[in-house]
């Protein structure tokens, strides 16, 4: 198991290096579909497949996750996708000028307790920076287990809704597949929802 591991990080250390994002990456025509908090990757095989011209960027600050997904993409040729193996606060400071038609944020961290609030990533100056960044006619996916972290970010989404020109709109089906965080929360019986913020 040791060795194995120690194998796909040789292989993502590779593929980072090959796979680059460069500082004009962003200036490219193709389509950029984003997901923070990649894990081991599952939704962005699905995305990089059914989205085979767009470009696809993983950003995951866990080693683990980022092996398995360059393991994955280096055994089944698959060319659209790149990792950012670093938290997105490092990812906007780099990439000043990014910008993405899609985003998924599915499962982040909910930090239930009260006082921990403050700690979850998806806040009001967060989403209003986020739609920064969107390209017109773009979309925003955010998914979560915890209602009251999902009714928050919602909350949130209505506000930004008056000074900004999006639409929004909530449901109980995953947009993409059940990755293993989604399985896992149907077997504990948690109440998942999706919200979807256009950008028009």
């Amino acid at each position: 198991m040791k060795n194995t591991f120690s194998r796909k990080k040789k292989i993502l250390k590779k593929f980072i290096n090959t796979q680059k994002i460069t500082k004009s990456f962003f200036n490219k025509r193709r389509k950029i579909i984003i997901e923070i908090g990649s894990g081991v990757g599952e939704n962005l095989f699905f995305l990089s497949k059914k989205y085979k011209k767009n470009l696809v960027i993983g950003i995951e600050p866990f080693k683990n996750g980022l092996a398995n997904t360059a393991y994955y993409c280096s055994t089944n040729k698959i060319k659209n996708i790149f990792l950012f193996p670093y938290v997105f606060q490092k990812f906007e400071k780099k990439y000043k000028n990014y910008c993405f038609d899609q985003c998924y944020i599915f499962f982040p961290d909910p930090w239930p307790k009260k006082r921990h609030h403050k700690r979850r990533l998806v806040n009001y100056q967060f989403l209003k920076l986020l739609i920064s960044h969107c390209n017109s006619k773009g979309t925003i996916y955010f998914g979560s287990d915890n209602y009251d972290y999902f009714n928050d970010v919602k909350n949130k989404s209505k506000l930004l809704k008056k000074e900004l020109k999006i639409s929004i709109k909530s449901y109980k089906k995953t947009p993409t597949i059940i990755t293993r965080y989604h399985a896992r929360a149907l077997k504990l019986k948690n109440n998942i929802n999706f919200l979807k913020i256009d950008k028009i």
